[in-house]
């Protein structure tokens, strides 16, 4: 059997492996993922006060926010930190043209540091975070941003030669003054 993988790279033709036991099972929809906190206070302030989310459940032990229709669990024990230089395991959400910029002065906002805007093949524009407890998140435009072109260039695996992907850790970050 065929499939027609998409990505942001190319769209490749794609063999499925067969292991002699049949169809693959049907999932019904993603759940949700799970992510490490340093401090669950802390974290569900940045989930939802820096990304928009909403606070859907609260345990001692785990927390689960919503942002953008994506349910991200939050926990404190039990859990493994990623290593210094590492960007996978990532997540990333899709953003328009325009909010890329805005997005990078929000987070900036908050004390949040971003990595510069780069690209891949001079058409699409990306961008990275840390949340608190040092997640890296990426927000990705498809097209439109404006002088993509022009961006620094990186490959798939993009830290180590467009960004430096250490320098967006930080130990403390702020909510703004109420207007």
């Amino acid at each position: 059997m065929m499939a027609r993988l998409q990505s942001p790279f190319q769209t490749v033709d794609i063999a499925q492996p067969q292991c002699g036991l049949g169809e693959v099972p049907a999932l019904k929809d993603f759940s949700h993922l799970s992510l490490p906190c340093r401090d669950m206070e802390e974290a569900v302030l940045f989930y939802c006060a820096v990304l928009g989310g909403q606070l859907i459940a609260e345990t001692p032990l785990f927390s689960l926010v919503r942002v953008q229709g994506v349910d991200i669990g939050l926990g404190s024990v039990g859990v493994t930190f990623m290593a210094d230089g590492a960007e996978y395991p990532h997540q990333a959400f899709f953003c328009g043209p325009e909010q890329m910029t805005e997005w990078r002065d929000w987070l900036a906002g908050f004390g949040v540091p971003t990595s510069p805007f780069w690209t891949r093949a001079g058409v699409e524009a990306l961008m990275f975070f840390r949340d608190p407890s040092g997640n890296v998140w990426e927000l990705y435009c498809e097209e439109g941003f404006k002088s993509a072109d022009t961006l620094p260039r990186g490959p798939a695996r993009g830290h180590g030669t467009s960004l430096d992907i250490d320098a967006l850790r930080y130990n403390s970050w702020k909510m703004p003054a109420a207007k």
